[in-house]
């Protein structure tokens, strides 16, 4: 029960920092995801998992208390074959438990946004297109649709007012228990609300995961919210996904407003 990177053991923030650190000095700072993450995973009794998390998976019916776990933080995960930078990951965790074993990819977030939409992602990727005719975005959006949907942006439009991030974020997920030979994996969203953040953009981020489950499960899950974890969502299939594993989403919160000075 310990995360490493490059097979050297994270034991404290500083190691964190400097083994898997953002790529800005700026972001690594009191009440921001990146340095809030480590201090969760780290801050706890010797190989437990944070508090929240353990409550959470012990909830749903599909799983039960962690026998074992690793952690690995910022984990660039491909989910095609496409040219470009492979989705990244902020924390790789491999579990196991009666049922066996499993994956949590964990999205941090203080009040960071999801991203762009699907609609200007794929804006840029066509533009980027017109210049190289080998640029692979434009195939790679399209290919996610499917997969996750099962549809296309020429049926279903509204899709691209989704959050383009949550898209890959999940492919990330499905791709890397695919390769590992889990049959479950949890797209975690770990969510910090510090006195760095604000409850606008805290809200704005609710409001683009509760559109992203709503449509991936085709309007019957509405809204997710702290403390909840919902699925198995059993995605379409597609070339990206053969065999998918059974796919759940999750969402914490980590109050830390009576904390931080």
């Amino acid at each position: 029960m310990a995360i490493t990177k490059n097979q050297q053991t994270i034991a404290n923030l500083d190691e964190w920092r400097r083994r898997a650190g953002p790529k800005s000095a700026m972001q690594w700072k009191d009440g921001r995801s990146a340095k809030e993450a480590a201090r969760s995973w780290l801050g706890g009794a010797p190989g437990a998992m944070p508090a929240e998390i353990v409550a959470l998976m012990s909830g749903h019916d599909q799983f039960g208390p962690v026998l074992s776990w690793s952690g690995e933080p910022e984990v660039r995960i491909p989910f095609d074959k496409l040219r470009g930078e492979p989705r990244n990951t902020d924390l790789l965790i491999n579990a196991r438990d009666a049922h066996g074993t499993y994956l949590i990819a964990v999205e941090a977030k203080a009040d960071e946004t999801f991203g762009t939409t699907i609609e200007k992602t794929l804006k840029a990727a066509r533009a980027r297109l017109k210049k190289n005719s080998q640029s692979g975005g434009v195939r790679r959006i399209e290919s996610l649709v499917s997969a996750l949907f099962g549809t296309t942006l020429a049926l279903e439009p509204e899709i691209a007012q989704l959050q383009y991030q949550l898209l890959t974020a999940t492919a990330g997920a499905v791709a890397t228990a695919i390769r590992t030979g889990c049959e479950r994996t949890v797209l975690l969203i770990q969510e910090f609300r510090t006195n760095e953040t604000t409850d606008v953009k805290h809200d704005a981020n609710s409001i683009a995961l509760d559109s992203f489950v709503r449509r991936l499960s085709a309007n019957r899950i509405q809204t997710i919210g702290a403390g909840e974890l919902v699925g198995p969502f059993t995605l379409p299939g597609s070339v990206m996904f053969d065999a998918a594993p059974a796919l759940f989403i999750g969402k914490v919160r980590h109050e830390m407003r009576s904390t931080i000075a």
